[in-house]
């Protein structure tokens, strides 16, 4: 008996053993499929990042975030001026983001507007500054020749083609529709508008191409003139200025790029609450250095950590507001480089297209990749789930 269980119990050790070495031997093999994996080739991975208003409010408050490639560079910014005369230019946001290596650039510059008259008198008030609100003084443009006449020589860049996105325009064209309609139940009769959207193919001195996109939506107000009969005053609103620069010959990827990075934005309803309350009050003349003191109040900040997809992000409309990141899914839409995934709550979210496999992670990162052998659970040691197309 002795025998026999020296005998079994010796069997159930090699076999323990032999178990051991063939996990060994297993952990082994994934942690050298790991170290062979590489970003960029076998996978790619979107981040959520995130621009921050720090100035306008009691406490820093996030306005809106978008999906780029995680080892881009970033950065934005949000200037407040509340005693700027010009309006629209009170509340401005910036970004600028690069790949590492130099291949993409991509800016975003804030909202601006241009003002004319048809009026001699009133065009010399303009341009004198004697109106209580008064902007650049310049001819009013549709988008496409605002990116033709001011936005690429500012950058210093040929434009190779600019013209009005048709796909678009109906949208536009809806919208100033409606904020006509909303002027005439107002009993502002003298008021229409007129709005555009455009995209631009540049060529810059040093090689390299670009994609420049912008909307522009104008007021016209039409009023009894200084020297007699009805003239137009013309305010030309440019609520979105991006552009893409990249090397040549990197035109498709650009496009997906920015389809991502339109499909993925979304802006935080309670910034964009608020900076339309401080418009409002604007509007009635009642601006001072008391701008400052517009609160937010702790419990709409209650999402705000490092490791939290804040709830405002996991929709998928944006907010109805004016400012330069509005229209960004109309944009995306056109451009077509996005393929939609759904997680396992029925979410659907908008990736870069042309991949098999799609993973989420709870701060709102992506990772997309081609490669059946690639799992960002065996690779990072992480929690990622499993998105389905």
């Amino acid at each position: 008996m002795n025998k026999l269980f020296i005998t079994v119990s010796l069997g159930f050790v090699l076999l323990s053993c032999n178990g051991h070495s063939a996990a060994e031997n297993k952990s082994d093999a994934e942690k050298m499929k790991a170290a062979d994996m590489i970003d960029g080739k076998d996978y790619i991975t979107l981040k959520r990042f995130r621009l921050t208003d720090r100035s306008g409010f009691n406490q820093p408050v996030e306005a809106s975030s978008f999906l780029l490639p995680a080892d881009w560079q970033v950065s934005g910014d949000v200037q407040w001026d509340g005693i700027k005369k010009c309006i629209p230019e009170m509340v401005q946001a910036s970004l600028h983001a690069s790949s590492p290596d130099g291949e993409y650039e991509l800016m975003m510059f804030p909202v601006t507007q241009f003002d004319w008259s048809d009026d001699p008198v009133y065009l010399d008030a303009m341009r004198r500054g004697f109106n209580r609100q008064s902007c650049v003084i310049a001819q009013p443009l549709d988008a496409a020749g605002y990116i033709s006449n001011y936005l690429a020589p500012y950058l210093k860049a040929t434009v190779k083609s600019a013209g009005i996105i048709e796909a678009l325009q109906q949208q536009m064209d809806e919208s100033a529709n409606q904020m006509t309609s909303h002027a005439r139940q107002a009993g502002n009769n003298a008021y229409s508008h007129r709005g555009s959207a455009a995209e631009g193919l540049l060529s810059f001195n040093d090689g390299k191409e670009g994609l420049a996109f912008c909307t522009v939506m104008q007021t016209i107000v039409t009023m009894p003139g200084t020297q007699g009969g009805m003239i137009s005053n013309y305010y030309s609103y440019m609520s979105l200025r991006l552009v893409l620069k990249y090397s040549k010959g990197n035109e498709t990827a650009a496009r997906k790029i920015m389809s991502t990075f339109f499909s993925s934005v979304r802006i935080n309803p309670v910034w964009s609450q608020a900076i339309e309350r401080f418009f409002y009050v604007v509007g009635k003349g009642a601006q001072d250095e008391g701008w400052k003191q517009i609160q937010i109040t702790q419990q709409a900040q209650q999402e705000i950590g490092n490791n939290i997809l804040r709830s405002w992000e996991a929709g998928n409309k944006n907010s109805n507001t004016g400012d330069a990141l509005n229209n960004s899914s109309q944009f995306s839409q056109y451009l077509r480089g996005v393929d939609s995934w759904r997680d396992e709550q029925g979410n659907t979210v908008e990736l870069t297209s042309g991949y098999s496999n799609a993973w989420s992670k709870v701060d709102g990162t992506y990772i997309l990749s081609n490669n059946p052998a690639f799992d960002p659970n065996v690779t990072f040691n992480e929690d990622w789930k499993r998105l389905n197309q």
